[in-house]
């Protein structure tokens, strides 16, 4: 069977909010069928049908060409952040050991091109299984997605058991992996701290509540019925997001089990980022090397009061690296670089980024 591909190595529109902008994929579409997730194929039987595979050859060639070439562009964001060797994140698209990759083995492609240059990567999965890639625990890690131990299957239908999921997470950890649990969504009525117990040795959590597209009105309506939710309980931040205020009442036994644990942890939440541990929020002891310029760092450096100019020193050799082609916005706007991307949309409160996107509690605000 023929299967489209696409490239699978870019640079992610979240660069100013995410440490690790280098976004790899190997499939689109995903056979683990979660009813939160964004997708709109969500037919099984559908699935092959529509999926799309990355493009090997073209990874390939682009890693010759930048490491044993010397043939990059200074103005190209990819390839100065393939030089300034910053982790990749895989998985952020579909997952990268779903069952479909038993046959196709891209992803494992993929991990043996990374290896050739001791390229790192950071994995998110709800498997239980690479399958046979070689993964090395000197270059790679792991977030493993769990939003609950319950094995909920009419949220979650294909996902392996919990059981399997804790054998796969025992094994990494002792073949030398660094292991985070990334709690994404974090889904009220469903999610609970057994989660933390179950896996209280954990290198890092990320939390990150349940998010929902506000123009898929099936999809919405689904899942606030099967979560007990109404509109009332949202508010819009591009997607619909509970209201912050919900969200951090939600997390505090969480982070209360945390800290008692001493297990280091993020709120992935774009208005939460200031609670983090780190100047990232996949978590710093996952990753060997993550950008200065997302504000998780600029909240950890210089805290609620960073600057543009923070921001600046910070971009260094990045600011004239092109990000027009990132946003549809930024070319009705006249931006270019990603410095203009900055300059365009710091002070603006609807701006992520910006120190004033993030919630601060009344009671917080006054002490």
């Amino acid at each position: 069977m023929e299967y489209k591909k696409f490239t699978p190595l870019n640079v992610s529109s979240k660069f100013a909010i995410c440490g690790l902008p280098l976004r790899v994929d190997t499939y689109k579409t995903c056979s683990f069928n979660c009813r939160y997730c964004f997708s709109n194929n969500r037919k099984i039987m559908e699935f092959e049908k529509n999926l799309q595979i990355g493009n090997i050859e073209w990874l390939t060639k682009k890693m010759d060409k930048v490491y044993n070439k010397g043939k990059y562009k200074k103005e190209s964001f990819l390839d100065m952040l393939l030089l300034e060797r910053i982790t990749w994140h895989c998985g952020g698209m579909s997952d990268p050991f779903q069952p479909i990759e038993k046959k196709l083995q891209v992803t494992k492609q993929m991990i043996d091109i990374a290896n050739e240059y001791d390229t790192t990567i950071l994995f998110s999965t709800k498997s239980d299984t690479v399958y046979d890639a070689n993964i090395r625990p000197d270059l790679h890690s792991f977030q493993l997605s769990v939003t609950n131990v319950q094995d909920r299957k009419d949220i979650e239908p294909n996902v392996p058991s919990i059981e399997n999921r804790i054998k796969f997470y025992k094994d990494l950890k002792s073949e030398g992996f660094k292991v985070g649990i990334r709690v994404q969504p974090f889904i009220p009525n469903v999610t609970t701290v057994d989660i933390i117990e179950t896996f209280s040795d954990a290198d890092y959590f990320t939390i990150e509540g349940i998010k929902l597209v506000p123009q898929n009105k099936e999809h919405k309506e689904e899942m606030m019925k099967l979560l007990n939710l109404t509109k009332e309980d949202f508010t819009q931040l591009g997607l619909l997001n509970l209201k912050p205020e919900i969200r951090l009442e939600l997390y505090k036994d969480f982070i209360e089990k945390l800290n008692y644990y001493n297990i280091p942890f993020s709120i992935a939440d774009n208005d939460l980022h200031y609670i983090s541990s780190g100047k990232c929020c996949c978590g710093d002891p996952l990753i060997k090397k993550s950008t200065n310029f997302n504000n998780t760092a600029l909240l950890k450096e210089h805290g609620l009061d960073y600057t543009l100019d923070n921001v600046k020193e910070n971009l260094g050799d990045f600011s004239e690296c092109k990000a027009c082609q990132l946003f549809t916005s930024n070319r009705m706007e006249g931006c270019k670089t990603v410095e203009d991307f900055y300059k365009k949309r710091f002070d603006r409160k609807t701006s992520p980024f910006s120190p004033n996107f993030q919630f601060i509690p009344k009671n917080k605000k006054d002490d």
